[in-house]
């Protein structure tokens, strides 16, 4: 992928899907080899500046790209666009 994010957020209370969120995304940016930062972000502010509505959510570089459900890996190499 030319354009991968450089930052990749993940959106939610903490809870065990935003955890599995977070641990698939990591692991596909990781096997992939892409220079992303991967974060996790438990803040209610950042989800309502965003519009976030449902979690978990994830962002690439401040662009809401998926909400309301946990990605498998094909889902997340799919937004990469490595998929």
């Amino acid at each position: 992928m030319a354009d991968a994010p450089v930052n990749i957020e993940i959106l939610g209370p903490g809870c065990p899907r935003c955890n599995e969120t977070f641990r698939v995304v990591k692991h596909v940016v990781e096997s992939a080899g892409l220079d992303c930062l991967v974060t996790k972000n438990e803040s209610i502010s950042r989800m309502m500046e965003l519009g976030v509505m449902a979690s978990p959510a994830i962002v690439f570089d401040g662009k809401l790209v998926m909400a309301g459900r946990t990605p498998k890996a094909d889902d997340v190499k799919r937004l990469l666009g490595i998929g």
